[in-house]
């Protein structure tokens, strides 16, 4: 399988950072053993049928206005004409998913910070992030949105970003071995994506993990 080599720092699956510094803004050039998507992210190499550095997943064009979706079906033409290569028709049609979605959340340096919309710029326009810092002034952002951990900073001279997957099957056991041996996982972020609110038990306490989405409590007592 073709190694693809990127200008992010991605390492491991599910897990992509980058740091910036004005007016140096590059990450190191890296290879990752995966396949590259036209949305800029890195997945499993199993995607990539043919060896080529692409995932052959599909994806969505609805999105996009009439005139790029057009532009990328005169690509389209000239792929299936042998003009050009799979590999340079997917470095276009990225670039092409890049400059959009820059476009609909905004200038570099002005990038809307609800949670929702980082995470969209993270995965869909990562070249976005990586050009510039999304405020003006300093910033830090943590959140856990759809499975994944994300991180945005900047100091005012250097901003990083990032994503990591997050595994939070915990089973009965583990949360009460947490509790009482690592309570401060409990304390850094939920234990389950979304609001819950459940208890359970062992033969001595009652276990109690709540939260509404945003905050999240725990707390045991005697039975």
């Amino acid at each position: 399988m073709k190694k693809v080599t990127l200008f992010s720092s991605l390492l491991v699956a599910g897990t992509l950072t980058f740091t910036g510094v004005n007016n140096t803004a590059q990450a190191d050039e890296i290879e990752y053993d995966g396949a590259r998507t036209v949305w800029g992210t890195v997945v499993d190499a199993e995607s990539d049928l043919n060896g080529d550095g692409w995932s052959n997943g599909g994806y969505s064009l609805d999105w996009l206005p009439d005139n790029q979706r057009e532009r990328i079906s005169e690509l389209t033409d000239q792929r299936q004409a042998g003009e050009i290569t799979q590999v340079e028709y997917n470095e276009i049609v990225t670039d092409i998913f890049d400059e959009e979605h820059a476009l609909i959340n905004g200038p570099y340096g002005g990038i809307e910070t609800t949670e929702e919309n980082l995470a969209s710029v993270a995965f869909n326009a990562p070249k976005t992030l990586d050009a510039a810092p999304v405020k003006d002034e300093p910033y830090n952002y943590n959140f856990v949105y759809d499975g994944y951990e994300f991180d945005f900073s900047y100091d005012g001279n250097s901003w990083t970003w990032g994503y990591e997957e997050v595994d939070k099957e915990y089973t009965d056991e583990e949360l009460i071995d947490l509790v009482h041996n690592n309570p401060e996982v409990l304390n850094d972020a939920p234990v389950k994506y979304g609001a819950y609110d459940f208890k359970i038990s062992d033969d001595k306490y009652v276990y109690h993990f709540a939260s509404d989405g945003e905050e999240w409590t725990w707390s045991y007592e005697n039975k």
